[in-house]
């Protein structure tokens, strides 16, 4: 297997942060300088650390319990205490928290519009001057990703997980309605088809074609992979008529279910596709765990039809060239009391051995290896309903991140999901609500 080194950069994700303003405390503005560099220094391996980390859902995850208990092994001086926050307003309780002064060492983030808050304010350290007396730092293990999440051309955190959204289809209904498979470089055009042909049934016995979930990003995915569309650049919006009116005629027409219902039942991805009522979903590798997870189960939920994957669909016709999804960043607390521990714990989770941990569960890590890859493609294998050669959609040259970080990212991505909801739903035209996402989203970014 060929692990792809040479990694070419999407659209741009770093505009300036660096000089803007940030808030205080107290919610009023002040002037913030550039975040505290973390510089190079040796740690002591028998003083008693005891390193504080922030985390949502810690109770609920495993992966993150074997990578402590695999730090803590390595480095036995060092006691990790985690504060787990609800998940829910998990960010904003961590920039709270910061505003704070929180001592905490080390940030884990959901997405790179919250650490661009964090980044405004001060509260985490810039890397690069221990990144550059660090010898065995590979930034192009990351897919590029590094580069793609500096401000100002600083790195202030470390690609822990990143996805790359792909079409899941079941492969059970496609073989009893005699319909070939999903393949990459499909148009728009043709997915909808395709969609058409595996829909079936009414009322509860309904199978939809096609599932789109609530979130703007179901949407927006597509156009974002071959970087027509930038979220931060309202000139790019245009770009998005064409698969607003592909995901409104499906739901218009039976294909998919509607938005509205979707929102209103609280339908989730997860379930319409283990129950089979779609034959395709677009969703995260994260998508990946939830199968083998639920392939293991002894109760009626466990799924008992195969599966397969392939590159998303866009009006273009473009086949598994980039992959595009979020990033979950790591970055070193600017108020904790242990910086280089900080560093050795973010270099061990966001490295191969955490890489490993990860990849063991089908969650794709932000490090790329050959090794990683290995475990993706051994879950054939392993695992009676898993396609074969997943790698394929992991080891690709290029990864676009979902969401470039720019001031006030956070609030321009809830302008856009308010928009798209009202697009989903018929209150307003594809053309007027491409307008409105425009206008409201711009006024965000324009704040000062």
């Amino acid at each position: 297997m060929k692990f792809k080194k040479a990694v070419a950069l999407g659209l741009s994700a770093t505009m300036g942060l660096g000089m803007l303003a940030g808030c205080g405390s107290d919610g009023k503005t002040e002037s913030t300088a550039a975040p505290t560099a973390l510089q190079p220094s040796t740690v002591d391996t028998a003083e008693e650390v005891t390193l504080k980390v922030s985390l949502w859902d810690y109770s609920k995850t495993q992966y993150y319990k074997t990578m402590i208990d695999g730090f803590m092994k390595k480095y036995p001086n060092v006691k990790v205490e985690v504060t787990e926050f609800d998940a829910d307003n998990y960010e904003d309780v961590v920039t709270t928290q910061l505003s704070g002064k929180s001592d905490l060492d080390v940030v884990f983030m959901k997405g790179l519009p919250g650490l661009s808050a964090l980044i405004e304010q001060g509260h985490v350290l810039a890397l690069d001057d221990l990144l550059a007396a660090d010898e065995t730092w590979d930034a192009k293990a990351y897919s590029g990703l590094v580069e793609a999440t500096q401000v100002d051309g600083k790195t202030y955190c470390v690609p822990f997980r990143k996805d790359n959204n792909l079409i899941f289809y079941n492969k059970r209904i496609f073989d009893e309605a005699g319909v070939k498979y999903p393949e990459d470089g499909m148009t728009m055009e043709e997915y909808y088809e395709l969609a058409k042909q595996v829909t079936s049934g009414e009322g509860s016995n309904k199978v939809y074609g096609h599932f789109t979930h609530t979130w703007s990003s179901n949407v927006y995915m597509y156009a974002r992979r071959i970087k027509e569309f930038n979220q931060m650049d309202t000139s790019t919006y245009d770009a998005l008529k064409p698969y607003y009116e592909v995901m409104v005629k499906m739901q218009d027409e039976g294909v998919a279910m509607d938005f509205g219902t979707a929102k209103a039942s609280s339908a989730h991805y997860r379930d319409v596709f283990q129950h089979e009522q779609a034959a395709m979903i677009q969703i995260g590798t994260w998508q990946i765990n939830n199968l083998l997870e639920e392939e293991k189960l002894t109760t009626e939920d466990k799924i008992t039809f195969d599966w397969g994957v392939c590159a998303l669909p866009n009006d273009k016709g473009e086949g598994n060239t980039t992959a595009v999804g979020g990033v979950t960043p790591v970055a070193v607390g600017a108020y904790g009391k242990n910086p280089q521990w900080a560093w050795k714990f973010v270099q061990y989770v966001c490295g191969e051995e955490g890489a490993k941990v990860l990849a063991a569960t089908g969650i794709v890590p932000g490090y790329n290896s050959p090794a990683v890859l290995d475990i993706f493609d051994g879950f054939a294998k392993d695992y009676e309903h898993c396609p074969e050669g997943l790698s394929k959609y992991l080891d690709l040259e290029e990864y676009v991140v979902e969401q470039p970080m720019v001031k006030n990212g956070k609030a321009a991505s809830k302008a856009f999901d308010d928009q798209h909801s009202a697009i989903m739903t018929g209150s307003v035209g594809i053309d007027e609500g491409i307008e409105l996402l425009k206008s409201k989203v711009q006024e965000q970014l324009d704040v000062k």
